[in-house]
């Protein structure tokens, strides 16, 4: 029903964010990686959107890139693939990397986001090799995450929590209290979130 919607960004909660548009709030659910890169904007932004319509809900879910509309919508139309776990897979794994592992048929890289068991992994893999864009493609060995082995991963989990409304010292010491045996930038968040919830 949308192609976009541009507009300013009114807020954000964990896994959305809310664009004021003709004094219309928006709720758009999006990838962590979305999250990042419009928070703190303090001009339009435009978000590329599709309409996800269910017998109980209408959702609107939307991106700051095409490229990474286009790979939502192709997870989407995997087997057993939801849009929620569609946006679990993008805020785990960059889409280069996500377009890697679909072309070397790293299952195993795959199950690290959130959401997806080694069947739902097959399906991805075998539905969608031939559709991906090999020139956007990241082919890196498989991070197994002992202490999150995400480099840049926990400063990404801790500007997000600051976005969400949270002191810097309150997103670092949460982060470090979660960051061992986390299993992808979204599970660290959620972790995080219930620490910081705590009385």
């Amino acid at each position: 029903m949308f192609e976009y919607i541009r507009g300013m960004i009114n807020s954000f909660g964990e896994d959305y964010i809310v664009v004021d548009n003709n004094d219309i709030g928006y709720k758009i659910f999006t990838s962590l990686g979305t999250i990042t890169t419009v928070k703190g904007r303090q001009d339009k932004v435009t978000v590329y959107t599709q309409q996800v319509v269910r017998e109980d809900d209408i959702s609107i879910y939307g991106f700051y890139s095409r490229e990474e509309l286009k790979m939502f919508q192709l997870l989407t139309t995997v087997t057993g693939v939801g849009a929620k776990v569609a946006l679990g897979i993008l805020s785990s794994i960059s889409i280069g990397n996500l377009a890697g592992m679909i072309i070397s048929e790293d299952i195993t890289g795959l199950t690290k986001a959130q959401g997806v068991g080694k069947k739902t992994a097959q399906r991805i893999i075998l539905e969608l090799k031939d559709k991906i864009d090999h020139k956007v493609a990241v082919i890196e060995p498989t991070l197994i995450p002992t202490k999150l082995v995400l480099g840049d991963g926990n400063d990404e989990v801790t500007n997000a929590l600051m976005a969400l409304g949270y002191t810097k010292s309150e997103a670092v010491s949460a982060v470090q209290e979660v960051e061992y045996g986390s299993s992808g930038v979204e599970d660290m968040i959620r972790r995080a979130l219930k620490v910081l919830a705590k009385p």
